[in-house]
């Protein structure tokens, strides 16, 4: 039998080869392996014991022309029937299982049981991309994405052992350290500097702002890349990091309950990783979308056979793209837009999703800002400034904002200290804290 590592290894390898298969023989292996997820689910866990059969054959066959007559999930659903998605029985090799909690960013906290197979897998993937760009791993990479518990007996960065592929000799001059989300800036930047890291784990928003910081504070440090996930990256982030860094991002596309869903190619287009997971871009009618086209997120990961999530709706919204000219066949996100929790509501019915200008950061004077809606036509900008003494423009946002939502819309501003966050300490650009069922 394999060992974990040399399962990772195989399914790496084999990965580098798929990324080239022609799109008909990427669909067929996808689909051989959600098969043989749907047999599982239907054999092993109560929840799913007849919620597949319009798809599911008597005989084990899967008519995928009716896929979509499967019910969606939602995260409700994860809390509500949490006992009876859990498998009674687990496919061989399938390792040990662990439970993981989502940060409920989205309005709903859960928990999902997941294995050691599709922690391999996710493994796999992320070297994948990091090969795509040519990530050197022998250098240091610093995690700025986690928590570090143990990380005040080394200095502020707790030792995690190597990052690259496994077999690979540049991997066994690399290192990765990690450090706690919530270390202040000056010693996230004293570590960078003091462990020679090349390479930073971060979100595209707190790295945004850890530039404005170091202009602030006067910090010259060069970082190669920034390895991004937990928000959506936008040109002004990737602009500010080129220009104070001199580091290029990378967009991952992942989620506490799918792994990793999508990578950026060196042509920047997201490229879905169909070797392990499902994703669907749904319009208002269910249906797939088209390239261009908007719509709702839901995933089907293909080794989450402890829970199976069939058809789950993770809340995001994503654009569907075209084929990419970097000769990979897989499909493509034009762009991940943002969580349906920052769609507004007017008590009319109309509903808007935003994004304020890229120099509101320059008009505000701010560090970082949070708006909310707070109720039916009342929204708060929360912010902290740059410059306490220095006040910004906040009647110019102030009509932006107005412009952009409703015309009865009530903006008020709140200065703040810290930084308004999520439970897992994701910063929250746009968020919803009133829905018309309110």
């Amino acid at each position: 039998m394999s060992t974990p590592g040399g399962l990772q290894r195989q399914f790496y390898d084999m990965l580098m080869e798929s990324q080239w298969w022609p799109a008909d023989d990427l669909r067929d292996y996808q689909r051989g392996q959600l098969g043989q997820l749907l047999r599982h689910a239907k054999r092993n866990v109560p929840f799913y014991e007849t919620r597949l059969d319009a798809v599911l054959k008597p005989n084990g066959d899967i008519d995928w022309d009716r896929w979509g007559e499967i019910p969606t999930l939602r995260r409700t659903d994860l809390v509500a029937y949490r006992e009876a998605m859990q498998a009674r029985d687990m496919p061989a090799g399938h390792g040990p299982t662990h439970v993981l909690a989502s940060s409920g960013s989205t309005g709903v906290a859960i928990q999902v049981t997941t294995t050691a197979v599709a922690q391999i897998a996710d493994r796999a993937l992320r070297w994948r991309v990091q090969r795509w760009h040519d990530l050197d791993w022998s250098k240091v990479m610093l995690n700025r994405m986690g928590s570090a518990a143990n990380s005040d007996w080394f200095g502020g960065a707790e030792a995690m052992g190597t990052w690259g592929a496994l077999g690979d000799p540049a991997t066994e001059r690399g290192a990765m350290w990690t450090i706690d989300k919530n270390l202040p800036i000056e010693r996230v930047f004293d570590i960078l500097r003091d462990r020679h890291c090349s390479y930073l784990t971060a979100g595209p928003l707190l790295s945004h702002i850890g530039a404005r910081d170091a202009l602030r504070l006067g910090v010259d440090l060069r970082i190669e890349a920034i390895l991004t996930q937990g928000n959506v990256v936008k040109p002004e982030d990737r602009a500010i990091c080129r220009r104070v860094f001199g580091a290029r991002m990378i967009e991952h596309y992942s989620t506490t309950e799918g792994g990793q869903l999508a990578h950026e190619c060196p042509l920047g287009r997201l490229h879905l990783n169909v070797e392990g997971s499902l994703v669907e871009v749904l319009n208002d009618e269910g249906e797939p979308c088209g390239p261009g086209e908007t719509g709702r997120v839901a995933i089907t990961p293909i080794f989450q056979t402890a829970q199976p999530l069939i058809r789950y709706e993770i809340g995001d919204l994503a654009t569907v793209g075209a084929p990419c000219a970097c000769g990979r066949h897989s499909p493509t996100l034009l762009a991940v837009i943002g969580r349906t929790i920052s769609v507004f509501h007017h008590p009319d019915g109309r509903a808007k999703t935003i994004l304020l200008p890229p120099d509101t950061h320059d008009v505000l004077g701010s560090l970082y800002y949070q708006v909310a809606q707070t109720g039916p036509t009342t929204f708060e900008v929360r912010y902290v400034p740059a410059d306490w003494e220095q006040a910004g423009d906040e009647q110019a946002v102030g009509v932006t904002l107005r412009e952009m939502t409703f015309e009865d819309s009530q903006v008020r501003f709140v200065r703040l200290r810290d930084m308004p966050s999520g439970r897992s300490g994701k910063l929250i650009e746009y968020i919803n804290e009133w829905s018309p069922a309110n």
